[in-house]
């Protein structure tokens, strides 16, 4: 167990010793695993650590014996175990696991040892010795720095699109940044190809006629590239990659998204200011934290205005589908709904909205032109600094694999113009909270917030960390709809 300790303590960058240097220790907020040479990371995810308990364990595409192995695990290698599963026919239990460089694949689950015990003895050690005004001693581990690319003179840029380009939505607001760095003097040239699915081999395909044509730099924009685009970069380690909302990087891999949810906040505070109703219709696309996360800042923002306020909420199972998506607004305004929203990527909700004489709150780019008189204002990505940040590191040699999160300070995500006939009084405290916002003066997520059983998820005076965001789980208070029991892996926009 000890040699478990300490590969679980190697993983987080931390090197246990008991004399040399002393570094002092600080007790931990509860939940949280930590020291000054490692991240705060959820203990609950260390909880999912696991060691390699055999010399050698193979890593397999499938949890089967059947199939060849894709890779190999050395013995007291630390692993995250992402899923479980019975293989009834072998009658074997398989984990599915995530290496520290992002790989994945299956193992026999037996041959995996629980690092709960060592974490536990570990923290109560830390613990005692905070307790006693003592200090640890650590090696002379310093944090990993990352590699810098060269610099690149001429950039030939690719992008690979989710969806058609059309005039609206999620791939038309990353085309217009598309746009934007074709403009620069030293980008040779840009090209994309669109309408390609999650699927791992279109993906791969897409990616090596890209190369094929030259790209030295390829944008890859939907969540479910990111495996696929992990896999081209060791392909291609000449090239450079960008993936948007995913959480792998490599050498020549980055990753790079938006506080959406900062603009969904002042979104809600329209609606909220808006409804005669107080119910107000959400059509949501996935329960994945990137939508859960969205639902409830706009939920918060429009109980800043009007606390009594009711988001009522339907699920379509679908990214992008028009048909699903007017019935699920239709049946929200039967419910009563007088404003709708979506976490959708085309316009058919503010389309219905426009069509009932309801009001409607776009997302991913302004809309107003599709629902002129119901549109309020739009949620929207301006993806614009984002890739002229990204075009300029590469181009003069500090591109690092780093993990992007801008939001409204740096203007990658903003509001759409608001309609001229919100009242004053709503319009400038709108605007004053966006201006909060940006400066850091108001944290959307502080709390007290509770879920929609009444449990309390944030406790008062505290804030949620990134990676709690990226992780949310639940629908706050004043949300109405159940939360689906299963959801997808990837989609679009997330």
């Amino acid at each position: 167990m000890l040699k478990s300790a300490r590969a679980l303590l190697a993983s987080l960058g931390v090197f246990l010793a008991l004399e040399g240097v002393a570094l002092s220790v600080a007790a931990q907020d509860e939940g949280w695993v930590a020291s000054d040479r490692s991240e705060r990371i959820p203990r609950g995810e260390l909880m999912r650590t696991y060691s390699v308990a055999a010399t050698a364990l193979n890593l397999r595409g499938d949890p089967s014996v059947a199939n060849s192995p894709v890779g190999t695990l050395r013995e007291g290698q630390p692993v995250l175990e992402v899923e479980r599963s019975l293989n009834t026919v072998e009658n074997r239990e398989w984990s599915r696991v995530r290496t520290s460089d992002g790989g994945e694949g299956w193992a026999a689950s037996a041959y995996l040892e629980p690092l709960s015990g060592p974490l536990e003895t570990v923290e109560r050690a830390l613990s005692m010795l905070t307790a006693l005004g003592q200090t640890i001693a650590f090696g002379d581990a310093k944090p990993k720095q990352l590699p810098l690319r060269p610099a690149v003179g001429t950039i030939r840029a690719g992008f690979i699109y989710p969806a058609p380009v059309s005039d609206a939505g999620w791939t038309y607001s990353h085309d217009l940044g598309r746009r934007a760095i074709e403009k620069l003097p030293f980008v040779e040239k840009t090209s994309y190809i669109e309408s390609i699915p999650d699927d791992p081999a279109l993906i791969a395909n897409a990616i090596d006629e890209l190369v094929a044509d030259g790209a030295n730099l390829i944008f890859t924009t939907s969540f479910g590239f990111m495996d696929p685009t992990l896999e081209a970069a060791r392909r291609y380690p000449q090239v450079t990659f960008m993936h948007c909302s995913g959480f792998k990087t490599s050498d020549n891999v980055g990753t790079y998204f938006g506080r959406m949810y900062e603009a969904r906040y002042l979104a809600g505070m329209v609606a909220g200011g808006s409804t005669s109703s107080g119910i107000i219709g959400y059509v949501a696309a996935m329960p994945i934290a990137e939508v859960l996360r969205g639902i409830n800042a706009f939920t918060l923002g429009a109980q800043s205005v009007n606390p009594d306020v009711e988001v009522r909420v339907l699920w379509t199972g679908t990214w992008y589908g028009p048909g699903i998506e007017r019935e699920s607004a239709d049946r929200l305004i039967d419910y009563g709904a007088d404003v709708l929203t979506m976490h959708q990527d085309s316009t058919a909700t503010v389309q219905a909205a426009e069509q009932r004489d309801r009001y409607a709150i776009g997302y991913h780019s302004d809309m107003s032109l599709f629902a002129p008189t119901a549109s309020l204002t739009a949620a929207v990505w301006n993806w614009e600094p984002v890739y002229l940040d990204i075009v300029n590191s590469l181009h003069d040699g500090t591109w690092k694999p780093e993990q992007m999160w801008w939001g409204l300070e740096q203007g990658a995500v903003a509001l759409a113009p608001l309609n001229k006939n919100l009242p004053d009084g709503l319009q400038q405290r709108v605007l004053k909270t966006r201006d909060d916002i940006a400066a850091g003066k108001l944290r959307i997520f502080e709390g007290t917030i509770r879920d929609q059983s009444g449990v309390v998820r944030v406790p008062s005076g505290r804030v949620l960390t990134d990676a709690e965001m990226l992780s949310m789980d639940y629908l706050v208070l004043g949300v109405k709809g159940d939360l689906p029991t299963s959801e997808p892996t990837s989609g679009p926009d997330n």
